[in-house]
């Protein structure tokens, strides 16, 4: 704010400076300090109104609609002048545009390639320091993921070493302060990120498969300019080490601190994951920072106004005694699922699942070897105005009398095969046809008709295709893609990129759109809906079933693989828009007489699927007769209405145009964990017992979207008319 505006009544004020070195070294009586003045209380000193506990931090961090970082959250207006525009530093729209990109590579379906490199990576350094017996929990342990396989992923070029990638993620944390002397030395260290972007930000600088030349390639074509693709590189730079690293080391610490429930962790690995939630819980890696009023506001029962800024202190609402009982004892069996040390709302830390990935591969690998830790020194406090951390910590390990068992020595399969591209035609229009085969000549598995596998376009870029051709040849795989005009990478990557003799990853066959035993069955394609179809009409006709299959296109040179469906002769009929009226869809007369023993399939665009469903449903068609496989749907936040059953509570309710399951839920009095609202956190992920849902979150891997058992309430909705929940 450039003048002050007069503290409303009724809110204390405190002269309290929030960013002294003593209150960051010692941060935890300051916040109760605060804490007890009230929950909404002024620092005269920084001109901000800070919140410490949980309900208020929860609100602000859900509505960025009066609370925006659009504006910045730094205390300073010069420093938010220089960061407005980041994807940290805005709101929706361009928020979720930027994130979207710089995101996926961290999503745990992406994440899931490189888990394997990750655990490796903890398996070895753990068995180093182990020998060690010795070392620093801070330089040694904390810092070796982020600054080696994470800077690696990121994929700089080799002018930035560790120490550089250290320096600037302090530093941009510390712009996030009061103007002090920390802030000042940020300025100069972060000329250097400055010279650097305008240097090295350019796709032809950065190596290639790296996320950070991803952002280059992906970005285009969201209509992401050059000059901002340059700018997302600091979203890897800086938050995927500082965070981190903070909650790495104050790992060592608590266990240090807390044998006991070391003890309970290495007895239990099923406590690990909920071990780090507690770590994050109660040493939250971030203090807290501002966000801008955007809009008179009420908040604690006063009225802030515009123009204002509030002080939100994640660590301070993580030590809430009226959200967590007994809030400063660490307890490795507590539910913290839904505590704010990475955050809430649509701003919820980018990088959180990476983050939970490298310290659960640590502290797995610890478990197996280390009985004790115990603190040598105490620990040296690294002063940052807010990040909180250390800068040393030295430690002794004890370790136990017999290592158990490594879980890489357990056999497990991989999700992923390593194929060939033996062959790459056009198909039709727009369309390719890949044929791959075993990288290595062994035996590729056997399918279905009406599999599909994942494709691995590029880090964080993975796609769904069918499997089309005869199932019954095991030698290759064929797959048909469509180049989608709305393509967010997939299909245009794919046509750009993939050559014929080039190695490429996809998932093992799944199946949810197989056959069912029917006395005819009628099998409808639109444009790119053919390849499934084509593989039922072969699996149909080696089992001398009766079927038909009517292609449905606009013009004739869009319909796919024309000359493999010509061999099946009067069973395949082909509909064009553009030609002659009698070879058009009578679908009345296809559909007439549905009889119990008949089962339709239907694939294609949305609109040509809505078509035949709605004209089956016409004609008296039971819905157990009728399977769909919807394709390419792209994410939106509209649709059609649906009613949602709480099985449990005992309601239905019905969600319109524009509202979410969650709003409804809450609306009936159904009780939902709900965090990010954007499909990014996991929080609010429900089981589904009935229906189908229509995924648009980003946090479950494709497996778990293609098993329909779960959805994300903040954010999906449903592609059938009734969805039933476990709540």
């Amino acid at each position: 704010m450039n003048t002050r505006a007069a503290v409303p009544a009724g809110i204390p004020v405190s002269t309290l400076d929030y960013y002294a070195d003593a209150a960051i070294r010692d941060p935890y009586p300051v916040y109760e300090e605060i804490r007890a003045l009230g929950p909404l209380v002024y620092l005269a000193q920084h001109d901000l109104y800070a919140v410490p506990n949980y309900a208020e931090v929860s609100h602000v961090l859900r509505h960025p609609e009066f609370f925006s970082n659009a504006r910045g959250v730094s205390p300073l207006q010069k420093v938010n002048d220089i960061l407005v525009g980041s994807t940290l530093n805005s709101d929706p729209p361009s928020h979720d545009r930027t994130r979207a990109i710089t995101a996926e590579p961290l999503l745990p379906g992406a994440l899931g390639v490189v888990e394997g490199r990750i655990r490796e990576a903890a398996d070895g350094l753990i068995d180093t320091l182990c020998q060690r017996g010795e070392f620093d929990a801070v330089k040694d342990f904390a810092r070796y993921l982020p600054v080696t396989i994470v800077a690696e992923l990121v994929g700089l070029p080799p002018a930035v070493d560790s120490e550089q990638m250290l320096k600037w993620a302090s530093a941009t944390f510390n712009l996030f302060g009061d103007e002090n002397q920390r802030t000042l030395e940020a300025y100069e260290n972060l000329k250097d990120l400055r010279d650097f972007l305008r240097e090295y930000g350019r796709p032809e600088k950065l190596k290639d498969g790296g996320w950070a030349k991803r952002i280059f390639e992906v970005g285009p074509e969201r209509g992401i300019s050059y000059e901002t693709c340059a700018q997302l590189m600091r979203d890897y730079i800086n938050p995927s080490l500082d965070t981190t690293i903070s909650t790495s080391g104050q790992l060592i610490k608590l266990f240090a601190e807390n044998p006991g429930e070391w003890a309970k962790v290495r007895a239990n690995p099923d406590l690990v994951n909920n071990a780090i939630e507690e770590a994050v819980r109660i040493a939250a890696p971030v203090r807290g920072w501002t966000r801008y009023v955007a809009q008179d506001a009420e908040l604690a029962g006063h009225l802030l106004p515009a123009g204002s800024r509030v002080l939100v202190m994640f660590a301070a609402a993580n030590r809430d005694p009226v959200k967590f009982p007994d809030p400063t004892r660490f307890d490795v069996t507590r539910d913290v699922h839904d505590h704010v040390g990475f955050g809430q709302g649509v701003h919820m830390c980018m990088g959180m699942h990476l983050a939970r990935l490298e310290m659960q591969s640590l502290v797995h690998a610890l478990r197996r070897r280390v009985e004790g830790f115990t603190l040598t020194a105490p620990p040296v406090v690294a002063l940052n105005n807010t990040i909180s951390g250390y800068q040393s910590m030295p430690v002794r390990v004890t370790l136990g009398a017999e290592a158990s068992a490594r879980p890489e020595a357990q056999a497990v399969e991989n999700p992923w095969l390593e194929v060939r591209i033996a062959a790459r035609r056009p198909a039709a229009t727009d369309i390719i046809a890949l044929e791959l085969v075993s990288a290595d000549g062994s035996p590729l598995p056997a399918y279905e008709a009406g599999a599909h596998v994942d494709v691995y376009v590029q880090s964080g870029l993975i796609r769904q295709y069918s499997l089309t051709g005869d199932p019954a040849d095991r030698s290759r795989y064929r797959l048909g893609i469509l180049l989608d005009p709305a393509s967010r990478g997939g299909s245009s990557a794919i046509h750009a990129r993939f050559a014929e003799g080039q190695q490429i990853r996809v998932g093992r066959p799944r199946n949810h759109f197989p056959l069912q035993p029917a006395y005819h069955t009628i099998l409808f394609a639109g444009g790119i809906g053919i390849t499934p179809m084509l593989g039922m009409a072969h699996a149909l006709e080696a089992q001398g079933a009766s079927w038909e299959l009517h292609y449905c296109g606009r013009t004739p040179d869009r319909l796919a693989f024309a000359e493999e469906l010509a061999a099946f002769g009067a069973k395949v009929q082909r509909h064009v828009d553009s030609g002659p009226d009698a070879q058009k869809l009578d679908i009345a007369r296809v559909l007439a007489g549905p009889e119990a023993g008949r089962h339709l399939y239907v694939c294609g665009p949305n609109g040509f699927m809505d078509f035949v469903t709605e004209s089956a449903a016409a004609q008296g068609w039971d819905k157990a007769q009728v399977h769909l496989e919807r394709f390419g749907a792209e994410v939106n936040t509209d649709g059609a209405p649906f009613t949602v059953i709480a099985q449990r509570s005992g309601k239905s309710f019905e969600v319109a145009p524009g509202e979410t399951i969650a709003q409804k839920l809450e609306e009936n009095g159904i009780a939902v964990q709900v965090s990010c609202q954007s499909g990014v956190c996991g929080t609010c992920v429900t089981r589904v017992l009935e229906g189908m849902p229509d995924h648009r979150d980003l946090v479950q891997t494709d497996l778990e979207k293609a098993a329909n058992r779960t959805i994300t309430v903040c954010c999906s909705r449903s592609k059938t008319k009734r969805l039933v929940l476990d709540l």
